[in-house]
């Protein structure tokens, strides 16, 4: 039988100091980080152009002539980020997004290294990559700069260009598909998936606030422009910009003779479709980024044209908006020129050339803010950054943790002209890798049943729940609450009455799913139903028979198991069906599974409609769940007509109809049309 060894990963060589080679410092790198240069034609003197930083294929279509640069702000995509001359004028107000292959950023990481700080890194294969190799098939960084103007000629463009971070070497891309955006500046670039930029907004060459929506892929450097409905908002500038989740939301920004815009706007890139807007904070020339669910805002002027220390942030479910005021002594100058962007937890703040206007000294440096604790973090001052150099953009990668600031020498015209890049690694800010445990354990319940060693049988089906309806005393309250606090779990052999009559009242016939077979069995692993379900953890400390014999019976249908059981193991509930997920509510609430049940809870407020109404409404009702309950029945008495004929709410036990006529308003009445 053939070996199959050489698939198996390979252990490191052994010397006699360890099992470890220890990598010295490679020769001729500084202990400084130094600028490098780039090559091909200037864009000298452009403003407040937009750059988007996309890992890419090199097989992309080339240009035939070469060019300049720009860079800016960042989303999330990025975050649109401005920024402004140590005098005080407004500088460049550029959005700046970055996607790239974790694998492939690392080898860039350690190709960019030799004449970076001095990083000291662990050798690996994907060091050798050579640039040959990177060609014939693996991602290559690239930035990509669109739009602006000239600082002294105030000529607006539309012109787009590329940067090969790896080459340096820049390039215009003459040839493209489509028709462009207009000529604009002050606009934002956001990144959406891996190989598309979202232009909007910016002012033209007439000096006209833009409105309208571009999208460029960079697979084919093809121009697309959709045709948006809702409601439509008017054009601004010096906004800010990120995509989370196929949705655009632009922050704030400059409106046309009405002052600053606090509004947030949605744009659904699925539909084309714009969200009324909502309330936010009014600024403008700051940056927006995304974090835990929660869109923040940070920098830039307000309405009195004033800069601000503020932090605002919205939570994406609930629109509540937070304002945060950190005072702290070494925090960064609010009024010195500003990059910012997250990596990670952290917001990154690099400030360039600040001015202590009092003291006319350098405050510059890097600083990081510690968004779980709002806690502020100075790592080196702004000689780092270079005494002789002035850097007018900023980009950072989307997934990575590399810092691109651009510009050049002090009094050059040339902004694009040198590429710095700071490792943010050495400060302790890096993008926390997924959890993957989930995903792990849902290919060990797929994949590795050879070596399961407990077996759960599933005797219910809907029909035949739905048909053992045991007799309950309609004065009392039909719907009990979940006691969400409780740490006892409920014992299969010994329960309350509360859990004997979730039980026998909880299936509902289905629209949607057929009656699950009798005597399915589901095979999975001991140790994992210990850790996650105390119910059975308790079972097995007990020495019940179940633990004796590896086998449990329960009496909710094949499905419904199947699909706790993968929670079990995967921590998710996504892709199950809106019949299981509210199934798994109830048993979530039976076995005073609090995630769970959250979970579920939230996932069928989204998921409400006329078929799956009533399923939703009983299920609330046997799990406590007031508020998904109320939901539900104020839908049905809006659409009692259509929800009355299914057969979802004609397969309700009487225990619920009747909760649901006594819940009925007592002036409700029936239009008929005539």
């Amino acid at each position: 039988m053939p070996s199959n060894h050489s698939s198996l990963p390979q252990p490191l060589p052994f010397n006699s100091t360890g099992p470890y080679n220890f990598q010295p410092q490679p020769p001729g790198t500084e202990s400084s980080v130094l600028p490098r240069p780039t090559l091909g034609e200037r864009m000298t003197c452009i403003v407040n152009a937009s750059i988007t930083c996309i890992s890419s294929p090199s097989s992309v279509t080339a240009s035939r002539s070469s060019s300049s640069h720009s860079l800016a702000k960042r989303n999330r995509a990025f975050a649109s980020t401005t920024t402004h001359s140590p005098q005080g004028s407004f500088y460049d107000s550029a959005a700046a997004t970055a996607t790239a292959d974790a694998t492939t950023s690392r080898a860039r990481t350690a190709a960019s290294q030799t004449q970076g700080s001095g990083h000291v890194r662990h050798h690996s294969r994907q060091d050798d990559l050579g640039a040959g190799e990177r060609e014939r098939g693996h991602d290559r960084l690239r930035l990509y700069v669109f739009g602006g103007f000239h600082q002294y000629t105030d000529a607006v463009n539309n012109d787009l260009y590329r940067l090969d971070v790896e080459t340096m070497v820049w390039e215009k891309l003459i040839y493209t598909k489509g028709e462009p955006p207009s000529k604009r500046n002050d606009h934002s670039a956001s990144l959406w998936g891996d190989d598309r930029i979202v232009i909007f907004g910016g002012s033209d060459e007439r000096n006209q606030y833009c409105n309208d929506v571009h999208i460029l892929n960079v697979r084919t450097l093809t121009w697309e422009t959709p045709e948006v409905t809702g409601a439509i908002p008017i054009g601004r500038v010096k906004h800010s910009a990120t995509i989370v989740d196929d949705k655009l939301y632009i922050s704030g920004g400059c409106l046309d003779q009405e002052g600053v815009s606090q509004e947030l706007l949605c744009l659904d890139l699925l539909t084309w479709e714009w969200d009324e807007p909502i309330d936010f904070v009014a600024r403008y020339t700051h940056t927006l980024f995304e974090f835990r669910n929660k869109l923040f805002v940070y920098g830039g002027y307000n309405e009195e044209m004033d800069r601000t220390e503020v932090i605002a942030y919205m939570d994406l479910e609930t629109n509540q908006v937070t304002r945060v005021s950190v005072s702290d002594e070494i925090a960064p100058n609010v009024a010195a020129q500003q990059f910012s962007q997250v990596c990670g937890r952290h917001l990154v703040v690099v400030i360039s050339q600040g001015l202590r206007y009092e003291l006319q000294k350098f405050t510059g440096g890097i600083w990081t803010l510690d968004l779980e604790c709002f806690q502020w973090t100075k790592h080196d001052d702004w000689k780092i950054l270079g005494e002789n150099h002035t850097w007018h953009y900023f980009s950072m990668e989307r997934d990575g943790d590399q810092f691109y600031l651009i510009g050049d020498n002090n009094e050059s015209d040339e902004y694009f002209k040198q590429v710095l890049t700071i490792d943010m690694r050495e400060y302790g800010s890096f993008q926390e890798p997924h959890v993957a445990i989930g995903q792990e354990l849902g290919r060990l319940l797929q994949d590795q049943m050879a070596l399961a060693d407990f077996r759960i049988l599933c005797t219910g089906t809907d029909a035949q729940a739905n048909s053992v309806v045991q007799a309950t005393d309609l004065s009392a309250d039909y719907y009990p609450h979940s006691d969400a606090s409780g740490d006892n779990d409920m014992m299969i052999d010994a329960q309350p009455l509360m859990v004997q009559r979730i039980r026998s009242q909880r299936q509902t016939p289905s629209s949607t799913r057929a009656n699950s077979p009798q005597q399915e069995s589901i095979l999975c692993h001991k140790l994992i139903l210990m850790a996650r379900w105390p119910h059975f953890a308790s079972m097995v400390q007990a020495g019940m028979l179940e633990a004796q014999t590896s086998t449990l019976t329960l009496p909710e249908p094949y499905e419904t198991v199947k699909g706790f059981v993968e929670y079990l193991y995967t921590d998710s509930i996504e892709d199950m069906s809106t019949d299981t997920i509210a199934d798994l509510l109830v048993m979530g609430s039976m076995y005073v599974m609090r995630r769970l049940v959250h979970l579920c809870s939230a996932a069928l407020h989204q998921q409400i409609d006329i078929e799956t109404v009533s399923r939703i409404y009983h299920r609330a009702g046997l799990s406590g769940q007031v508020g998904l309950r109320q939901r539900a029945l104020k839908f049905m008495f809006r659409n009692y007509g259509p929800v009355s004929k299914t057969i979802g709410f004609r397969s309700l036990p009487k225990e619920a109809l009747f909760d649901f006529w006594d819940s009925t308003p007592e002036g409700a009445v029936i239009n008929v049309a005539v």
